[in-house]
């Protein structure tokens, strides 16, 4: 008898310590149910409100979830891009893990061509020593190259970017579109050859990445575009082929910036043999 007695403290014991545990847990789901319901309601254009009540009941306080700040980004994004900096700030202020929310939604930004909100979003999302990381540093240059603002920060980021990483194919780009927004297409033109050379020359089967398209290509065939013009979307090339065509298209600008005419129309038609666009869709 005394046995089962003790098993019965036992467990009374753990219910005492897992049970509120157990129920913060689910008050906390429920919260995030509500956040991600507010999420669709907000590309749905419908009103939000009763969904962050319930959800600031559940959790006590919303603001401490990731889901929140994914939220009123999401609600910035929608109806004022520029407005998606300051949600960033404050989303970083109270949680340094959120930069991602700010990184993600600086890619969101710029591809749909808001390129200096992406730049803005991106300061914000930095925290402590990330501002000096190359990825950041060519993100932030290559977005600024983009927007065709603030160029001589932009180059002075890339070229700390490439201080240690010469070899970089995908940093060698960037600088040469800053160099080519900042009318210097003959100091641009020896990255862009760099760049071109280096995209081009990649063994399919030496990187996971270029492995998966190597063998997509050839068990499903060439993607094939569906719009009317005939040309595929990022989407639709995959990562590598279009990679190697915006490397292309940039170097035909800087060809062009420099009167070689010929040399352009050969890029041009690279990119058309391989129906990408020859446009600023390219980037």
């Amino acid at each position: 008898m005394s046995r089962f007695l003790n098993i019965a403290i036992v467990l009374a014991a753990i219910g005492i310590v897992s049970v509120p545990v157990l129920r913060n847990q689910f008050a906390t789901e429920v919260a995030r149910w509500y956040l991600a319901d507010a999420a669709n309601r907000v590309a749905a254009g419908e009103d939000i409100e009763p969904q962050l009540t319930q959800a600031e009941y559940w959790s006590g306080d919303a603001a401490s979830l990731r889901d929140y700040w994914l939220l009123r980004a999401e609600q910035a994004l929608a109806s004022s891009p520029t407005d998606v900096e300051k949600v960033i700030k404050q989303a970083v202020a109270r949680d340094k893990l959120n930069f991602s929310i700010g990184y993600n939604m600086a890619i969101r930004l710029s591809q749909n061509s808001y390129f200096k909100e992406a730049v803005a979003v991106l300061e914000a999302a930095c925290i402590d020593n990330m501002r000096e990381e190359p990825l950041l540093l060519n993100q932030l240059a290559y977005y600024r190259a983009l927007a065709a603002s603030d160029l001589d920060q932009a180059l002075r980021d890339i070229n700390l970017a490439l201080k240690d990483a010469q070899d970089v194919a995908a940093l060698r780009d960037t600088r040469a579109w800053v160099l080519f927004q900042m009318g210097k297409p003959q100091e641009a033109i020896h990255d862009a050859d760099f760049a071109v050379n280096a995209y081009d020359n990649v063994n399919p089967e030496g990187l996971y990445g270029e492995a998966l398209n190597w063998l997509e290509e050839r068990l499903a065939g060439p993607s094939e575009p569906r719009s009317e013009d005939g040309i595929l979307t990022d989407r639709e090339a995959g990562e590598v082929l279009w990679g190697r065509g915006v490397v292309h298209y940039h170097r035909a600008k800087i060809l062009e910036a420099l009167g070689r005419s010929d040399e352009a129309e050969a890029e041009f038609q690279w990119l058309r043999d391989h129906k990408l666009p020859t446009d600023d869709r390219a980037f």
